[in-house]
This record gives C-alpha cells, sequence and structure tokens, in this order.
C-alpha cells in the first residue's frame, strides 16, 4: 500500500491591528490616558450638539492628540473609535436630512412627519459617547457595540502615532 503524504502551506495568521495586540498583551492605561480617551468622545458630544451632528464632530476627537505627547495605544483607540462613530452618525444625519427636504417637497408638506426620525442620528451622536466616555475612563478597552471589533483589529487606523 503506497501511502501519499500532503504538505499543505500553513494558514497564513488572521491580521491583527495594533490595538487588538496592545489589548492582549496587558497594555494598562495610566490615569492620563484614561482622562484623554474619555475626553476624545466627549469632546466629540460636545461638537455634535453645536454643530447639529454635521462633520465638525468627526474632527472633534482628534483634539486630545495635541496635548496628549505620549500617544499611548489606548488613547489612540478611544480616539479612533469616537472619530469613526461621529463619521457615521454625521453621514446618516446628512442622510436623513436630504430625505426630510425630498420628501416634504415631493408631498406637500407631508414630509414632516419624517422630521422627528431626522433627530435620532443627532441624539446617538450626543447620548452614546459619554457612555463610552465612562468606559474609558475606568480603563476598559470597550467601545461601540458594532464598531469596537473593527477598529480593534483594523490594521491601518484613522489616527496612528
Amino acid at each position: 500500500m503506497n501511502a501519499q503524504i500532503h504538505v499543505f502551506p500553513p494558514t497564513p495568521p488572521e491580521p491583527r491591528g495594533v490595538f487588538r495586540m496592545a489589548m492582549e498583551s496587558g497594555f494598562t492605561p495610566s490615569a492620563i490616558d484614561r482622562r484623554d480617551a474619555a475626553l476624545a468622545h466627549i469632546f466629540g458630544a460636545v461638537v455634535g450638539i453645536f454643530s447639529a451632528g454635521l462633520l465638525f464632530p468627526v474632527l472633534a476627537p482628534t483634539i486630545v492628540l495635541l496635548f496628549n505627547t505620549e500617544r499611548s495605544p489606548f488613547v489612540l483607540f478611544h480616539v479612533n473609535q469616537a472619530a469613526w462613530f461621529q463619521g457615521i452618525v454625521s453621514l446618516a444625519a446628512i442622510v436623513f436630512g436630504v430625505l426630510f427636504v425630498l420628501l416634504y417637497l415631493i408631498t406637500c408638506g407631508m414630509g414632516i412627519f419624517i422630521l422627528p426620525f431626522a433627530a435620532i442620528p443627532w441624539l446617538a451622536s450626543v447620548a452614546v459617547p459619554f457612555w463610552v466616555a465612562m468606559m474609558a475612563y475606568d480603563g476598559k478597552w470597550s467601545g461601540y457595540p458594532w464598531l469596537r471589533e473593527w477598529v480593534l483589529d483594523d490594521a491601518s487606523p484613522l489616527v496612528s502615532e
């Protein structure tokens, strides 16, 4: 009996982002890192209040990097998360705004009924970041439920060293 041996190349490891590697290695954020990570989320929310959710909140989390000289992976992770979240919410606010105007014009004013739904992205851009900021201040690598894993595994983050 002649048995053939098949040698398969090793499976390449899954790509892992720098933030996931830092988290899994046990990186412990300092008190300043925790404060700056929380401020990244809060800056986005505060700017979102005054700009009605239009694209300015995307830049607000990066203000933290002007004052943070160490640029720890914990702070960069939360700055990236806050910027992506505010960008997604800003786009949703723009889509709802355009949809409202179109429906208002097409239906001769009946589009006014969609107006309460246009406030949902704005409320999300204000309320959710405060919840995530509290967790960041506790030193947790947590964040927005649908965004956290993607930012952890992102090989090319939005904001890096």
